[in-house]
């Protein structure tokens, strides 16, 4: 499975869109609508089910979703930069006011970031980590 079948809209009125699982950067739940939220660089998709289910899925399908705090899990794999500062990733090469963030909670900042660290990725918080060792 390389796609998912997610929802424009929270209602469906503008219907399904498969997108490219690796271009999820993390995903969100809304317990409000009991669905999660996929989001890529540009967009966000709705879908139905739970933050642990998805991440299961998506795991079992030899993609990395590591839960960064109680509500999101990020793509280990598209994380381009943390800041320390905030306990936080985004996943351009170059950081702006339109930069989507992922928040984390600390101590899952400072597991990501060891697990980022012992893949050899060059990771220093505060600087881009897209560079490979």
């Amino acid at each position: 499975m390389e796609l998912v079948l997610v929802v424009i809209s929270v209602n469906g009125e503008n219907g399904l869109v498969l997108v490219k699982i690796k271009d999820i950067h993390f995903i969100e739940c809304d317990k409000r609508k009991k669905n999660v939220l996929f989001h890529t660089t540009n967009e966000s998709y709705h879908f139905k089910g739970t933050l642990s289910y998805w991440i299961e899925v998506l795991n079992q399908q030899g993609f990395t979703f590591k839960l960064c705090d109680r509500t999101a899990a990020i793509n280990m794999n598209n994380i381009t930069y943390l800041d320390p500062v905030f306990s936080r990733a985004c996943f351009d090469n170059d950081v702006g006011p339109d930069t989507k963030w992922c928040n984390m909670s600390r101590p899952k900042y400072e597991a990501i970031m060891e697990e980022l660290n012992l893949k050899n990725r060059q990771i220093q918080p505060g600087y881009n980590c897209m560079n490979e060792a």
